[in-house]
C-alpha cells in the first residue's frame, strides 16, 4: 500500500478558474505540471472543480491546511486509487478526512493517452 503522511501545507497564492464537469475525464486537458485541482463537491450531477495555478502575483490564496497526503504515479484515469489509499488509512488510524481535496500534479506526460502523471493527493484532516 502507498505511504500516507500527515503534513502541514502552507498557504499558496495563485490564479484559479472554476469548472463544472461530469467526471474526472473531462479534466484531462487541464492537467499540466504544477497545476492543483481543488475539488469542491458536486452541484447536481456535476463536480465543481477549481483549477489553481500557483503564482506569487496571483489574486487567490489557497489556505494553509493539515492534510493526509499520498502520492500516485500512473494513468491519470486511475488517480482515484490515491483516494482509496487515504480512506483506508483514515479508517485504520481513526481519522476523519475533510474537503476540499487537492491534487497537485508534479509530473505530467501527455505523450501517453491518457496522460501518465505523478500526483500528490491531499485531504484536510478534521
Amino acid at each position: 500500500m502507498a505511504k500516507v503522511e500527515v503534513k502541514e501545507v502552507g498557504e499558496l497564492r495563485g490564479f484559479s478558474t472554476f469548472k463544472k464537469v461530469p467526471n474526472r475525464g473531462a479534466l484531462l486537458s487541464e492537467i499540466k505540471q504544477n497545476t492543483i485541482l481543488v475539488f469542491h463537491g458536486k452541484e447536481g450531477q456535476e463536480m465543481l472543480v477549481e483549477i489553481f495555478t500557483p503564482d506569487p502575483n496571483g489574486d487567490k490564496v489557497l489556505p494553509a491546511i493539515t492534510a493526509a497526503s499520498t502520492k500516485f504515479t500512473g494513468s491519470a484515469e486511475k488517480v482515484d486509487n490515491a483516494y482509496a489509499t487515504l480512506l483506508f488509512w483514515a479508517l485504520k488510524e481513526g481519522k476523519t478526512l475533510g474537503t476540499p481535496t487537492r491534487e497537485i500534479y508534479i509530473k505530467v506526460d501527455t505523450k501517453q493517452s491518457p496522460p501518465e502523471v505523478e500526483v500528490e493527493v491531499q485531504a484536510p484532516l478534521q
